[in-house]
């Protein structure tokens, strides 16, 4: 089983659009995904209410519970647990990384993120763990916003994932019907840029490319 943790002390950089896309994309390639919402705010766990279809699994789970969760998840035969993390100082994200394969930064091409990025990738360099940023919310066909975005990434010695996640609609109208973007339109850019982002996340993390068919994995609540 690997996790990946979606972390940024700053608050409206898109992780949980990126956090549901990938889920989406994980269990659309045959793998058991488990979406933890470590967000007070809930906002996973009430897109996934609000979802007709059944996977990806989404639960939300408290610091003190999340290693207890995680033992279940490997247990019950999960492939892949993603984590969403609440923005700004919190102990949840450090609980998060600290049990992550990956540690993926969202980061908006904006003055505010990119002052709040060093401490971010700070903490994932402390623990050890991989990590790398992701650009989002940037302004379709601006080079600038993704040339800036490698040269702050680069200064702070963090890999910046290829694709770039863009400020379209299509996010906003998926989550609003309880979908992503690739599922409401599915030849859509913005389908097509997290398809990509996830076939770099599953190269990195060397996950099975095969489609396989997994009876549900149960979490226990």
């Amino acid at each position: 089983m690997k996790t990946i943790a979606i972390a940024m002390q700053k608050g409206g950089v898109g992780k949980s659009t990126l956090t549901r896309s990938l889920a989406v994309a994980g269990a659309a390639s045959g793998l058991n995904v488990l979406t933890l919402d470590m967000d007070s705010q809930q906002s996973i766990t009430q897109w996934a209410d609000r979802r007709s279809a059944e996977l990806p699994l989404v639960r939300f789970v408290t610091e003190i519970d999340l290693p207890k969760v995680l033992k279940q998840a490997e247990e019950a035969g999960c492939d892949l647990v993603i984590i969403d993390t609440p923005p700004a100082r919190s102990t949840e994200a450090p609980a998060a990384v600290e049990y992550a394969d990956l540690v993926l930064i969202p980061c908006s091409p904006d003055i505010e993120a990119y002052e709040q990025l060093p401490r971010t990738a700070r903490l994932a360099r402390t623990t050890g763990k991989p990590a790398a940023g992701v650009l989002t919310l940037a302004q379709p066909n601006s080079r600038s916003e993704a040339e800036i975005a490698r040269e702050i990434f680069a200064k702070l010695n963090l890999p910046m994932v290829p694709a770039i996640l863009h400020r379209l609609k299509v996010h906003r109208d998926a989550s609003r019907e309880g979908l992503s973007a690739q599922e409401m339109e599915p030849d859509s850019k913005a389908a097509q840029e997290i398809q990509e982002i996830w076939d770099w996340v599953r190269a990195e993390l060397q996950l099975g490319t095969s489609a396989r068919v997994h009876k549900q994995a149960k979490v226990r609540g």
